[in-house]
């Protein structure tokens, strides 16, 4: 039997759905019951943090700190958003934006293992090639406007965290402060 859609978010709080929106469509909304079970049954692991990460995007990569060369801290990860795709193609800019970093690391807290501390990079990988027409003559070159952007996201510094580190947020997923 289907659950009436006005009752699911009593049926998310009762199988403790992490993450809801009352904006998502119902469909989104069943997806996000059905799962719970499964994702609490791998919360801690790598694979939770992939399941959440694909939410955002399926471009985002997770490199552990074994798989990078030198080996890195053990028990770290970079989440790593590509802002230009292999193809030269930059797909917008909401991954640039502070929100959408604020959300990565809102959701990855919440499922990721309480002794890996992560980074969140955003990359900007650049390919590029001269060719030479004569011995001194360069046969092209590009010019690229570029955006100061600046950052706008919280000090962490002033933020209540974990022994871990980590932010502590409120059941609305904002973070909390030191100020009463």
């Amino acid at each position: 039997m289907m659950c009436p859609a006005e009752l699911l978010p009593w049926l998310a709080w009762g199988l403790s759905v992490d993450t809801w929106d009352a904006g998502w469509t119902e469909a989104d909304k069943r997806a996000a019951v059905a799962g719970s079970i499964e994702l609490h049954r791998r919360k801690g692991t790598r694979v939770s943090v992939e399941i959440v990460l694909a939410r955002f995007d399926q471009l985002i990569q997770i490199i552990e700190w074994h798989e990078t060369a030198p080996r890195g801290t053990p028990h770290t990860f970079d989440v790593v958003i590509p802002l230009v795709t292999a193809d030269g193609v930059a797909p917008g800019g909401r991954r640039a934006s502070a929100a959408f970093v604020d959300a990565i690391v809102r959701e990855v807290s919440r499922v990721k293992p309480l002794r890996e501390h992560m980074r969140v990079v955003q990359q900007i990988a650049v390919r590029a090639s001269v060719g030479i027409v004569s011995a001194a003559r360069v046969v092209t070159f590009d010019r690229s406007q570029h955006e100061l952007v600046s950052d706008t996201s919280p000090v962490w510094a002033k933020l209540l965290q974990t022994e871990d580190g980590e932010p502590l947020a409120d059941d609305l997923g904002e973070f909390l402060d030191h100020t009463p």
